[in-house]
């Protein structure tokens, strides 16, 4: 074998070992949701400012599939799983770079709504959101 095609060899298979171990990783660190009866609240905040809470009582793990359920957004499911669209019948202008952000107490969330775990008492806010560095 030549040396170059070693070396080649070589590499792929530490790239490959430095896949799997991310992919160790990430399982292992990302927050896992827990099926039960729970009571979360969805704040839906519209363009004009205005708001209306959702009180969902559902047995769903992740917020996505408790936003489904409860009739907070429409099941658009995109490549990436929930692509959140419409949210309480106000659809996101793309053209305009509108977006639904998702909360959680004020805070930014940093997994998708499909990934985001759900507790007894959470309560998670849905911005209509202009500009996607926002």
């Amino acid at each position: 074998m030549k040396k170059e095609t070693r070396k080649t060899l070589l590499a792929l298979a530490v790239l490959a070992a430095a896949a799997a171990v991310l992919l160790v990783v990430y399982r292992t660190l990302t927050p896992k949701g827990t099926a039960g009866d729970k009571t979360i609240t969805v704040q839906v905040v519209h363009k004009d400012g205005s708001t209306k809470d959702f009180t969902l009582k559902t047995a769903e793990a992740y917020l996505g599939p408790a936003m489904v359920e409860g009739n907070v957004v429409v099941n658009d499911q995109g490549a990436y799983g929930l692509y959140i669209r419409t949210a309480d019948g106000e659809t996101a202008d793309e053209g305009t770079q509108e977006w639904w952000k998702v909360t959680k107490g004020g805070e930014r969330v940093d997994t998708g709504a499909d990934t985001t775990p759900i507790a007894d008492g959470d309560r998670f806010e849905l911005t209509l959101t202009v500009g996607y560095d926002g």
